[in-house]
């Protein structure tokens, strides 16, 4: 799934007539990380998607439609894995169904211990982490937020934020954010 969205990125960038350093100007990504992400040598996170999205003036899970896919209702996780494509976690699973008018997407999450370098970011909606293995940190306005197992960080996503593992374990959660991005 990684490689099709770089390429459509690419295919899209060259549709509006944008050469690379033009999206560079305009993201403060540089040229040769584009250029490399658009070759599938470096991995992007969502926050640099959002922006090369919003440059594009395209909602952005229009990055990542794919043509003529049916509805479905049941999803394996395993199945939709991004493992290259988000340096934020170790895995990064894609757990919504498919379907017209879907208004959230649901996630599952891993960040290895101590993971901190996490960029901060802020778009419309909400976001809802329950912690299903270790302890999250939210940092939602520059406020420190920590939630343990079985705890949920339910925030409004218009606020600058980022979720970090201060801790020695694996952190692991399941998320839900409005308005679907994928």
């Amino acid at each position: 799934m990684e490689k099709e969205i770089y390429m459509r990125i690419k295919e899209i960038r060259k549709q509006k007539g944008m050469t690379l350093k033009d999206l560079s100007e305009k993201t403060n990504l540089s040229i040769s990380f584009l250029s490399q992400m658009e070759r599938g040598k470096s991995a992007i996170t969502m926050v640099s998607l959002k922006k090369i999205a919003d440059v594009m003036e395209l909602p952005m899970k229009e990055l990542f439609s794919e043509p003529d896919v049916k509805e479905e209702f049941v999803r394996n996780s395993r199945a939709h894995l991004l493992l290259g494509m988000q340096r934020n976690y170790e895995e990064f699973s894609v757990l919504s169904g498919r379907f017209e008018g879907r208004k959230l997407d649901g996630f599952h999450l891993k960040m290895v211990p101590h993971f901190v370098d996490m960029e901060e970011t802020s778009h419309e909606g909400e976001e809802l982490f329950l912690v299903l293995k270790g302890r999250a940190t939210a940092i939602v306005d520059g406020i420190e937020y920590t939630a343990n197992e079985g705890e949920t960080i339910h925030f409004p996503s218009t606020r600058p934020h980022k979720i970090v593992n201060n801790e020695d374990t694996e952190l692991e959660m399941f998320s839900v954010i409005i308005p679907s991005i994928f």
